[in-house]
């Protein structure tokens, strides 16, 4: 008695990728997320003026490139710019950072 051939198409899917644990791939990079953490640097004297000197020259709304430091990782973020110096934050495009986590700012468009 000759079996049946299984359609091609049924064939290929038996070598597809075999998730075995739902969940365990967004496990694994939430894991590695975690593990890639560093502890948040100090600021040099130097880029401190530098950060200042171009924070005390915006106008409003310019588009920059932000540098900040969030949950144990240093991120970026492009947008315009909209600045509470009173409160101690900016906001960057919907991003909201406090002055004291900002690590890098600079103007792309005026």
């Amino acid at each position: 008695m000759m079996r049946e051939k299984m359609p091609r198409a049924m064939r290929a899917k038996q070598f597809l990728p075999f998730d075995a644990v739902a969940g365990l791939r967004q496990a694994l990079r939430v894991k590695e997320y975690e593990i890639e953490s560093v502890q948040k640097g100090l600021l040099a004297e130097e880029e401190a003026r530098e950060i200042s000197g171009i924070l005390s020259s915006l106008r409003g709304m310019e588009e920059v490139e932000a540098k900040y430091f969030s949950g144990g990782h240093y991120l970026f973020v492009n947008g315009p710019v909209k600045l509470f110096f009173e409160e101690g934050f900016l906001v960057v495009g919907e991003t909201k950072i406090l002055l004291k986590d900002l690590f890098g700012i600079r103007v792309l468009h005026r």
